[in-house]
């Protein structure tokens, strides 16, 4: 039985870290140990979560004519637990996925592939309703020097919070600009000019659409990538081109999306496995295409409109172990975008009152999500954060983050700010409890040109009564 245990934690250790490097994704993610990879490994992890968001409602809110609002009384989805937004207090199988990897013995040794689905319940896979999906399903061939080829579906070269393995990310929830400008909502169906922009809480540019789940920093694509080693030096990048659509669907612009990431590390002490222990940085950049098709009020009909939108940042991360007594790890990242930055709505839908799918209602803002496609509007975010192993199996966590979103515009422009106190146990490396408390806050640095007093009165009234966050999750890697 000891045996036994101990081949079922190689092989999902192997499953989870290869030989790589942590830091070194690509490799990770994309390829198998040279030479002794199996056929097949069979792997997955499950993450039962607990949250209580406060579920705090707003109140003051009034129509542009003065009267009292319909949204009074009501709870914003951020004091909700998504996806769902209907209860403030909720268990969830927030994750559970299930994989299969190896190499395509006896055709060749040098041919690779990873195909793995989500079960869980998150914004990937219940957004309108909870549809498991495939999250990656690619093929990476090793046979030019220099130079491996993966097709297929898998993480885009991005940022580190989103590119890493969820098995080793410290926080149950992402950043403010992970979740609100990194991972891309697509739109479902058509969107809404609206006839009276400022009255019904539209900026300028903007158009009132329904979002559809978020791409979980996945494409369609086929990357080139590779690293190389110099001593303690290690290279690496990778270069993607991608559909830039849903990932169940096939391109909806005829521009496709290119992805890139360069990135350098220092390895200390020969160090490998998910954790490796050293310094590194990264530079990544994203050019994207969509389409949109924007209808006129109610009028009927519409015009397809196309947009080009960016995302790029950089970062660094130092690591100087884990699971060991002073163990340190500590991260940074900045995030900039311009062009298709979504502004969600604060409400699920209609009080009593007025009705979401119309782009006449006074109220539209309030319960539809608003789109500011073109490529004048902007945001930026990061965050930084730390760990540190005060013993083997207590790790303390510590992050901050921030989120500027719709810089360009003094009226629309918010600032979301996160502070996330965490503590994890690690009963091994393969399953740890993780506890975080979040504390929220959203900021309205121009509320003077947000517009009259009753738009004004209502911003403040949404941004104050965002709550903190308690959340609880046990992750068990198998």
């Amino acid at each position: 039985m000891k045996k036994q245990s101990l081949l079922t934690a190689a092989v999902a250790a192997a499953c989870f870290a290869g030989g790589a490097h942590a830091t070194n994704w690509f490799q990770l993610q994309g390829t198998e140990p040279n030479g002794i990879a199996a056929p097949v490994h069979v792997f997955g992890f499950i993450q039962p979560t607990y949250q209580d968001t406060g579920g705090s409602a707003v109140n003051g809110l009034t129509t542009p004519t003065g009267a009292s609002s319909p949204y009074n009384g009501a709870v914003p989805k951020f004091n909700e637990v998504a996806p769902q937004n209907t209860s403030m207090r909720s268990f969830n199988m927030l994750r559970a996925r299930i994989a299969v990897r190896g190499t395509v013995l006896p055709i060749s040794n040098k041919i690779d592939y990873f195909i793995m689905a989500e079960f869980g319940n998150n914004s990937y896979t219940g957004t309108g309703g909870y549809t498991p999906r495939l999250t990656d399903a690619s093929v990476t061939f090793n046979e030019i020097p220099g130079m491996r080829v993966r097709v297929g579906l898998f993480k885009t070269p991005g940022p580190e919070e989103i590119l890493q393995g969820i098995p080793d990310f410290n926080y149950i929830n992402f950043t403010n600009v992970g979740a609100q400008l990194i991972q891309s909502q697509f739109i479902s169906g058509l969107a809404y000019q609206p006839t009276n922009g400022p009255a019904q809480g539209v900026g300028p540019g903007g158009v009132l659409v329904n979002a559809a789940p978020i791409d979980a920093g996945r494409d369609q694509g086929v990357q080139l990538f590779d690293w190389f080693n110099n001593g303690p030096w290690q290279f690496a990048y990778a270069a993607m081109i991608g559909n830039g659509a849903p990932l169940y669907a096939n391109a909806q612009s005829n521009t496709p999306s290119y992805y890139g990431r360069l990135q350098e590390s220092y390895i200390f002490n020969h160090s490998k496995g998910p954790h490796q222990a050293g310094v590194t940085a990264w530079v990544w950049d994203h050019l994207g295409h969509q389409p949109l098709d924007v209808a006129v009020g109610t009028a009927g009909g519409f015009t397809r409109q196309n947009y080009t939108f960016k995302r790029y940042g950089v970062g660094a991360q130092y690591r100087s172990g884990f699971m060991t007594p002073g163990a340190l790890r500590v991260t940074a990242e900045v995030m900039r975008g311009t062009g298709w930055i979504l502004s969600a709505a604060p409400f699920s839908g209609p009080v009593g009152g007025p009705n979401c799918a119309s782009a006449s209602s006074s109220s539209a803002a309030l319960c539809t999500e608003t789109l500011y496609p073109g490529a004048n509007n902007a945001a930026v975010g990061g965050y930084v954060e730390t760990g540190f192993f005060v013993t083997k199996h207590w790790d303390l966590e510590a992050r901050y983050d921030q989120y500027d979103r719709m810089t360009n515009n003094p009226g629309l422009e918010r600032i979301f700010k996160t502070t996330t106190l965490g503590v994890q146990y690690y009963i091994s490396p393969m399953a740890r409890v993780t506890f975080n408390y979040a504390i929220n806050r959203i900021d309205i640095p121009h509320l003077s040109s947000v517009g009259p007093a009753a738009a004004q009165n209502n911003a403040s009234a949404v941004a104050s009564a965002k709550d903190n966050t308690i959340a609880l999750q046990t992750t068990l890697l198998f």
